[in-house]
Formats: C-alpha cells, sequence, structure tokens
C-alpha cells in the first residue's frame, strides 16, 4: 500500500479536528494510527474511507486521488472494508443476512451467490454455528468477526479498521485480534487505528503519531515506538507503555 495524504483540513462547527494533515507512507501493508483520544485519527480514516468530505487537501491511494464526489465515492467505497468499533450490524438481521444484504443491494449479485460467500467467510471466522443469529444472540468478539466477514465479503483492496477492540472484554479483544493477524499473514492492506500499543507494534509496518489535529511525526513503527523524536510523541509513549 502506497498513501498520499496532502494537507487535509476538517472542521465540524467551526472546531478544526484535522489541520493540515500531511502523510507520505510507501509500500507498507499495515499503517497503525496512534495518538490521544480526541487527536483525529477517526475523522482521518473517515475521510480516507470515502465517509467524510474533507474542507480542503488531498488522498491518494496506490497512487490514485480519491475524488470527492458522490459517483466517483460510491466506486471508491466498494473498493475500501470499513470496521468501526460499535460493529454497525443491522440488529434485526442474522449473522448471515448481515453479510449478504450489502452483496446483494450493493454489489448486484444474487442471492445464491451472496450466501455461498457468506457462509463461507462465516466458516473462515470460525463462526458456522452463528449463521442464524442476530447480534444481541451474539457475544462482542463475535459480532466484530461477522463485522470483519463483511468487510471482506466485497473484496477490498484496502481494510480500515476504527478501535475494532474498544468494546470489548480482554478475552474478546484477543479474538478479534487474532484474526486480524491472521489477515496481515494472509497479505491483506489495512489501516488501523487502535489503543493497543503492543499490537500495533507487532503487526503495523508503518505507524503515524496523531495529536490535536496534526501528524506529530510518523516512520517505521519500531523507530517511533522505540526512539520517537518529539517531546510530545515521546511523553505519550511514556504514558501509555508505563505499565
Amino acid at each position: 500500500m502506497n498513501l498520499r495524504l496532502g494537507q487535509i483540513v476538517k472542521s465540524f462547527d467551526g472546531h478544526r479536528v484535522l489541520d493540515s494533515v500531511s502523510l507520505d507512507v510507501q509500500e507498507t501493508r499495515v499503517l497503525a494510527l496512534v495518538g490521544p483520544s480526541g487527536g483525529g485519527k477517526s475523522t482521518l480514516l473517515r475521510i480516507i474511507g470515502g465517509l467524510e468530505h474533507p474542507d480542503s487537501g488531498e488522498v491518494r491511494i496506490n497512487g490514485e486521488p480519491v475524488v470527492f464526489q458522490e459517483e466517483a465515492l460510491l466506486r471508491h467505497r466498494r473498493a475500501v472494508g470499513t470496521v468501526f468499533q460499535a460493529f454497525n450490524l443491522f440488529p434485526h438481521l442474522t449473522a448471515l443476512q448481515n453479510i449478504t444484504l450489502p452483496l446483494v443491494h450493493v454489489r448486484g449479485q444474487s442471492k445464491s451467490e451472496a450466501e455461498e460467500i457468506a457462509r463461507q467467510l462465516l466458516a473462515r471466522f470460525r463462526l458456522e454455528g452463528q449463521a442464524d443469529k442476530r447480534p444481541a444472540e451474539l457475544s462482542g468478539g463475535q459480532r466484530q468477526r461477522v463485522a470483519l466477514a463483511r468487510a471482506l465479503s466485497g473484496k477490498p483492496r484496502l481494510l480500515l479498521l476504527d478501535e475494532p477492540t474498544s468494546a470489548l472484554d480482554p478475552e474478546m479483544t484477543a479474538e478479534v485480534l487474532d484474526m486480524i493477524a491472521e489477515l496481515r499473514a494472509e497479505g491483506r492492506d489495512f489501516i488501523l487505528v487502535t489503543h493497543e500499543m503492543g499490537f500495533a507494534r507487532q503487526i503495523a509496518g508503518h505507524a503515524a503519531f496523531l495529536a490535536d489535529g496534526r501528524i506529530v511525526e510518523s516512520g517505521p513503527v519500531a523507530q517511533l515506538f522505540d526512539a520517537p523524536a518529539a517531546p510530545q510523541t515521546r511523553a505519550f509513549f511514556a504514558k501509555v507503555l508505563k505499565y
């Protein structure tokens, strides 16, 4: 994955959430976005995924610009799989239906084709026995694995993971992180927003530290974690890695 962000600005109600964010990452499989809460990580991820429009600036993925016009954004969103911290599953649909619905209504596949893909993915994520259960009948880890399966169902070129374990207890967190590590081992490209610092260090090739709407610094993950150059980055890691 190559990712270039050029002077991204985004404000909500007069508050600047992203302030001239620029980043140039070449040839990495996994990019981790880390930093304090409220620093702009999730907003930046949504802009990369075409779910938010920047006020100004540009996004290029593998050399291609993201065009922030509705028709082009529809195509871009179909090429990106996104998993949010709150699962975002339809509560009235079964696990199987949550995966098949976008395949049928967004990608135009037949119901039988969609069900075959969904059942293969449920098996891949060790959820065969949960196909007919609704989200309320699943554990948090199972719900997030269904969300991962749905994100992969359209064969995206890029996965965006926004705090995929923040709503889970430690055991369920381990379940989901194991599945993400397997996806990394398969060679998937993804961008991960996380507060799981140990996991970010283990899985990412490159990391960027965001605070106060800016990328303070970025670099190879070991360099950023072990020898951060900026005082703000050093203070953050000293605090979060203390225990």
